[in-house]
């Protein structure tokens, strides 16, 4: 089984181990990636600041060190590295933090509670299937938020190229219609994305490991499948007008397109696989390298 093309950013737990730009003046000018407007760009993360601050501060007794598997290498490294671009205006970059990054990372797991964990269970339920219970959001504005939060990410993978931060390259992989819909839908043109569904998954066992992934895309006839995760949070995204009729029955009863899913996050497969593939499979470098040696 080969690793997904993606990296991971996970606490140290298992280890012993857009247009043109120019600068004026000490500000960095150029075209909004969203807006299409000509203003100063905003340095803007890929996958929310808080979330790198929660995993190499938020967890004391894992250290402060935070690991980079790069799945292109195979590689493991000890960073303080960002994934970062002059890409949003000021305006565009505020939408994001306000309807979705804000909203949802005081929701993940942290050092001092998971507050998803705890509201889900007085959600409304649709079903409880052997290790899965699926809910009805609680209300219109927290499955805003999330489907929000989501596409951003989504968005953000496509409309760039990431490379320079050990991510393969991304821009363009998630198709025109998707893209187009995500864009109408972030600029406040829409009030949900077409042909978007969402299953938030929230783990319900205590989140001892941290991590967070950077999206995967996996391709469909009629549809991608986009998926990433964030401490004690696994979002996945459909994308696409023929996600067949499973999902579209799943979903016609409910208008927000979106679920939250309470289960295991550790007995998931992916997770087995990105503990496996850290201890035995993947290529130690740096500062990573020599701990691994003396320990041997």
């Amino acid at each position: 089984m080969a690793l997904p093309r993606t990296s991971v950013i996970i606490a140290n737990k298992y280890l012993p181990l857009m247009g043109a730009l120019y600068v004026s003046g000490g500000l960095v000018n150029g075209i909004c990636a969203l807006c299409s407007k000509s203003a100063k760009l905003k340095d803007s993360h890929f996958m929310p600041k808080a979330v790198y601050r929660s995993i190499s501060k938020g967890f004391p007794e894992h250290g402060q060190n935070i690991v980079l598997i790069n799945g292109s290498d195979k590689s493991a490294a000890y960073t303080d590295k960002q994934a970062k671009k002059h890409l949003l205006c000021e305006d565009c970059e505020l939408k994001f933090s306000k309807y979705g990054e804000d909203k949802v990372i005081s929701s993940m797991a942290r050092p001092n509670g998971f507050k998803l964990a705890t509201k889900i269970k007085k959600f409304k339920t649709l079903s409880d299937v052997k290790d899965e219970i699926w809910y009805f959001p609680p209300n219109d504005e927290i499955a805003f938020n999330f489907m929000y939060f989501a596409v951003s990410i989504a968005w953000r993978l496509s409309i760039t190229d990431w490379s320079g931060f050990g991510i393969p390259e991304t821009k363009n992989s998630i198709r025109k219609e998707s893209m187009v819909a995500f864009s109408n839908y972030l600029s406040g043109n829409t009030v949900l994305p077409e042909n978007t569904y969402l299953a938030v998954y929230v783990d319900n066992q205590i989140v001892d490991t941290p991590s967070m992934g950077f999206p995967t895309v996996k391709n469909h006839d009629g549809y991608q499948h986009i998926v990433f995760n964030i401490p004690g949070i696994k979002l996945s995204l459909l994308a696409g007008s023929n996600p067949g009729a499973g999902i579209r029955e799943t979903f016609s009863i409910n208008t927000t397109n979106v679920y939250f899913v309470s289960r295991s996050l550790k007995t998931h497969p992916d997770y087995h696989f990105m503990v496996n593939f850290l201890k035995n499979e993947s290529v130690a470098k740096g500062r990573l390298l020599k701990e691994r040696s003396k320990n041997v």
